[in-house]
């Protein structure tokens, strides 16, 4: 898409990735907030951590990728799909965990219990 800067590029390929194909995306993507992230609203129904196992996938790839990506409502039988670009260091809202650092994180608090 012609107005996507390289970071809004790079979240569309995850989109395309996650839909397995551009051909199956449903709905129309839009810049997000920041010049480094997309949205969608859809009505996909893939999202689950197995058989249609999109939501697994989103968040291996997020991690990956270092890509924060979030879930919303978005009316009914729709979902708001949002994709932001990040790094690997700096603040909370500017870095994204690999996926090691984010499973030995939820894993140590567990161990808290």
């Amino acid at each position: 898409m012609e107005w996507m800067n390289e970071d809004q590029r790079y979240c569309y390929d995850m989109l395309c990735d996650l839909f397995k194909g551009e051909h199956r995306i449903i709905g129309k993507v839009k810049p997000a907030g920041s010049t480094k992230g997309i949205m969608i609203n859809t009505t996909s129904s893939i999202w689950a951590t197995f058989d249609s196992d999109g939501l697994t996938r989103a968040v291996v790839m997020a991690h990956d990728r270092a890509i924060r990506f979030e879930i919303h409502s978005s009316g009914p039988n729709m979902l708001k799909l949002l994709f932001h670009r990040r790094g690997r260091t700096g603040a909370m809202y500017e870095r994204h965990p690999t996926m090691q650092e984010a499973l030995n994180n939820i894993l140590s608090k567990a161990d808290e219990r």
